[in-house]
């Protein structure tokens, strides 16, 4: 049962007389912690851990659905799309709803929350906080970082304004 496990864990990591708190199962300090240990069981087992956010749980079927509502967002978005994709927005709904699509989605989000896609996105021309987002698995941090780099700013928006 969950309630003997969680003691067990408490029983087996207390530390022993003359020991501190910081000493790791292996026995090195500045690694996991028993204290920090029995928090985190803690947190699981009461639900309080936060759901990490992920491209796949962010981009949904009802999200896709949504998108292709908006004629600015399609037209966009058709902008980095094949021929056969453009203008039909049927094909195109049916390939983000495809489960190849959404394998590739997954495998997306599990090499962003790795950080193995810090390195790639620095080397597309992504800002530094856009890669070091990427880099931590923050895919919430990254987003962020994106749209704040490609808002302009209003003195930016005023001087295109002018332009015009």
């Amino acid at each position: 049962s969950k309630q003997w496990y969680q003691r067990r864990v408490r029983a087996t990591t207390t530390p022993a007389a003359g020991t501190t708190p910081a000493t790791t199962a292996s026995g090195a300090a500045g690694g996991l912690s028993s204290v920090k240990l029995q928090e985190m069981l803690d947190a699981v087992s009461s639900g309080q851990q936060k759901e990490s956010v992920t491209p796949a749980n962010v981009i949904t079927k009802d999200v896709v659905d949504t998108l292709l509502k908006c004629p600015d967002t399609v037209s966009k978005l058709e902008q980095h799309l094949p021929d056969q994709l453009k203008g039909n927005k049927e094909a195109l709904r049916q390939t983000l709803h495809s489960p190849q699509f959404q394998q590739g989605l997954q495998l997306f989000s599990t090499a962003f929350k790795s950080g193995q896609l810090g390195p790639v996105m620095k080397s597309l021309g992504f800002t530094d906080a856009a890669g070091n987002a990427a880099a931590g698995g923050d895919f919430e941090a990254f987003v962020k970082a994106v749209a704040e780099a490609t808002t302009p700013a209003k003195g930016d928006v005023q001087e295109d304004m002018a332009l015009d």
